[in-house]
Order: C-alpha cells, then structure tokens, then sequence
C-alpha cells in the first residue's frame, strides 16, 4: 500500500504555481496618472505580486481568487518609468514582468499660471525700445 501512494505522488503532476502573464500600463496623456493592469494564469491557489512603480515606491497585491487586478497610481512628477511586476511574500506569484511608461508633469495650478503668466506680460512691457 506504502509504495501504491509513493509511486502515485511520483506519478501525479506537480501543480503550478500562478504565473504573471501580463502587466499593462496605461499612461494618462493629461496627467501623471497611469492605469495598471496585471493578469495571472491560475490553476488554483493564490498568489502575491509585488509591483515597484520606477519612482521609489511600490504595493503588494494579494490576487485571492481573481485573475486580473486594476489599479491607478499618480506620480510626483513626469518622467520616464519602468515599472515592474514580481511574484512576493508566502506565496509569490511565478514570473516576472516590466513595462516602461512614459508621464505627463503634475497639472499646473491655475493661480500658479496666473502668477506666472502676469510675471511675463509685465517683463515683456520692460523690455527696452
């Protein structure tokens, strides 16, 4: 019976841990805002990706039953980026994926315009003749 159940757990194929498929960045043309999207093929289980956003700072996403997570981030500031997906933590997700991304600067303030757009009409009536 003992070496039944052995040759069974040789024979049976192992199950594969969730793999990251995909990692989708959306940037937003306006704003230092990106949208993400990370996709895992899962044959059970649960997984754990870390994402760092290129800037210092990151999240953990714990994926439970789903497939796909969405999120939004915002940047400090504007800028060329790599962001990258990585399995983490107790039961890290297979794989690894990164994606660059390219963002807009912060949205001007509308009295920090004003303040700067009356600076260069009022350079512009100093200007020597």
């Amino acid at each position: 019976m003992i070496r039944l159940l052995a040759l069974l757990l040789i024979a049976s194929p192992a199950v594969a841990a969730p793999k990251i498929d995909v990692l989708n960045v959306k940037p937003d043309a306006a704003k230092p805002e990106v949208e993400l999207t990370i996709s895992v093929t899962k044959s059970g289980g649960n997984c754990d990706v870390r994402v760092d956003f290129g800037d210092g700072k990151g999240r953990t996403i714990d994926f439970g039953l789903a497939t796909t997570r969405t999120m939004h981030y915002t940047y400090a500031k504007g800028g060329s980026y790599k962001v990258t997906a990585k399995g983490t933590g107790k039961s890290p997700c297979a794989a690894e994926k990164e994606a660059a991304v390219k963002v807009a600067g912060p949205a001007e303030k509308k009295a920090e315009k004003k303040k700067a757009d009356k600076k260069s009409a009022s350079k512009k009536k100093e200007a020597p003749k």
